[in-house]
């Protein structure tokens, strides 16, 4: 076992121990979802003049969501690694998507969105708590380990990253239709 693994399986057992909590669990499990989200999200992009036009710019934060979380599953499949819910509480879960935990979809497709919002269309930097607040609810309802979650944010992170250059170089294209 190497000395991530080592320092994530201790930091799960900690969470188990002091933090995780059933009723806490259901209700993160419920809060923190992609549809949570979209709720403050679409409203914002319809009436917030950054936005314009939003039958463009909806669409190009979607799009890079989803390879985002398309490149997430690749990798979820290629790594196999059990979720701190198994390993650590001995959970069975029968949803074959619930059985892998590298990286953090979560994390990964929040911190997209908010990399985008922040830097390609000059939104708050306060939507990066968003993205914050995935990442420590998948960490109290032990879906995933840190490196899980901190592995998410870099993956979302970059993309983002490539979505802000893609916005800079092709919107005043774009914009123009």
């Amino acid at each position: 076992m190497n000395l991530i693994s080592k320092i994530d399986l201790k930091f799960s057992i900690w969470i188990q121990k002091n933090l995780h909590h059933p009723r806490l669990s259901w209700v993160l499990s419920r809060v923190n979802r992609g549809e949570m989200f979209a709720l403050v999200l679409l409203p914002l992009m319809f009436l917030s003049d950054l936005y314009k036009p939003v039958y463009i710019s909806l669409p190009f934060v979607l799009i890079f969501t989803y390879l985002t979380d398309r490149l997430v599953l690749a990798l979820k499949k290629y790594f196999a690694r059990k979720r701190p819910l198994v390993s650590v509480m001995g959970k069975v879960d029968s949803n074959p998507d619930m059985k892998h935990s590298f990286p953090s979809a979560h994390s990964a497709n929040s911190i997209v969105v908010s990399t985008i919002l922040v830097f390609a269309f000059h939104e708050t930097p306060f939507f990066f708590f968003f993205s914050l607040f995935a990442g420590v609810g998948r960490l109290v309802t032990l879906h995933h380990f840190v490196s899980d979650i901190v592995g998410g944010w870099i993956i979302g992170f970059g993309i983002g990253l490539i979505a802000v250059l893609v916005h800079y170089y092709l919107w005043p294209y774009c914009v123009t239709l």
